[in-house]
């Protein structure tokens, strides 16, 4: 617990997570938890003050100092304040474009690029984290046969429904269990009673005996009404690719076909996408600068081939500065992604 407490005090920043020798995973996920407890401790008293933050940006073109915030919920609360309906803020953090207001245009793509805990990409990144953690279990079950509902499943039978659930009890190391609960999350006391109250005790009475699976780790001091499964207990590549959030790059210029193909399967690629034709299989992604909609989409693929396993981002250019690789690969670290430029 000691450990944990210095590490959530000493992260404050996303250049704090290379400070550290434990897994970037992890790093990012304590970090990420911290900011989202601050956010719920100083958002009520910022949202008595909406007429405040109006008046203060249309005399200064700003949010005021006083909003500790991360920037997507001040933009959030900014817009508010200026009496956007939800329909138009949703519409304004979609596409930046459609507002009129070259500063606040501004300040909204700002927050887009920037907020790793509230952007629409951050979001998408939370999920993809999450589908990453389910996927791993399900091959694990997949290649010993075992047989499981997913929570889809669940759904036509019960309100409450655990990630995996098992008609037939299964069991691990002496014990038996009858569901799995996957959190793409790091396990802190706040957290784990959180679930506990929301889900894991449900589970409890609902179906019997299951685990718990944080896969960015957990403090001893955990409620032990119900089992937390160690991560490494389902260790594999794809586990490995959830805890270092690497995302490859590599410039095809100069290189044959074969070459590329064997960088992939050295790297064990799962998904390649292309910002310029590279000669092998590879999704495009098609974007003439990064402040547009289509730049979104783009950086969105990529944090959807993550929840499925290796990422690879192709581009002509050996150097990834002087090549469309440079915008993806500024908006995925700010995202918290260690991008890695092959050379």
């Amino acid at each position: 617990m000691d450990e944990f407490k210095r590490l959530r005090r000493e992260l404050r920043y996303l250049s704090d997570l290379s400070r550290f020798s434990y897994p970037r995973g992890m790093l990012f996920t304590i970090l990420s938890q911290k900011k989202v407890d601050q956010v719920k401790q100083d958002y009520g008293k910022v949202c008595n003050r909406l007429n405040d933050i109006s008046s203060f940006w249309q005399t200064r073109k700003k949010t005021p100092n006083w909003v500790r915030l991360t920037p997507m919920m001040r933009v959030r609360l900014l817009l508010k304040a200026l009496e956007y309906s939800k329909k138009e803020i949703r519409e304004a953090l979609n596409n930046p474009d459609v507002v009129e207001d070259e500063n606040l245009k501004k300040l909204i793509w700002n927050s887009v690029f920037t907020d790793y805990i509230y952007s629409p990409l951050a979001v998408k990144h939370q999920f993809a984290r999450g589908r990453l953690g389910e996927l791993i279990i399900k091959e694990w079950l997949d290649n010993r046969g075992i047989d499981f509902k997913t929570e889809k499943d669940l759904r036509k039978e019960s309100i409450k429904t655990p990630d995996f659930y098992f008609s037939e009890p299964l069991r691990l190391n002496d014990l038996e269990v009858n569901w799995i609960e996957s959190k793409a999350l790091f396990g802190d006391p706040r957290t784990h009673w959180v679930y506990w109250k929301k889900q894991f005790s449900k589970y409890l009475d609902l179906f019997g005996q299951g685990f718990v699976v944080y896969w960015f780790g957990k403090v001893r001091e955990l409620d032990k009404n119900v089992r937390i499964w160690r991560e490494e207990f389902f260790r594999s590549e794809l586990m490995q690719n959830l805890l270092d959030m690497k995302i490859y790059t590599l410039g095809v210029k100069g290189r044959t076909r074969d070459e590329i193909e064997n960088i992939l399967r050295r790297f064990s690629i799962t998904s390649a996408f292309e910002v310029e034709d590279s000669g092998v299989d590879a999704y495009p992604l098609e974007f003439e600068r990064s402040f547009s909609k289509e730049f979104i989409q783009a950086v969105s693929k990529i944090i959807d081939g993550y929840s499925e396993g290796r990422v690879i981002i192709l581009g002509h250019e050996r150097d990834w500065r002087k090549c469309k690789r440079k915008y993806l690969s500024f908006t995925l670290r700010n995202m918290g992604f260690w991008v890695y430029h092959l050379r």
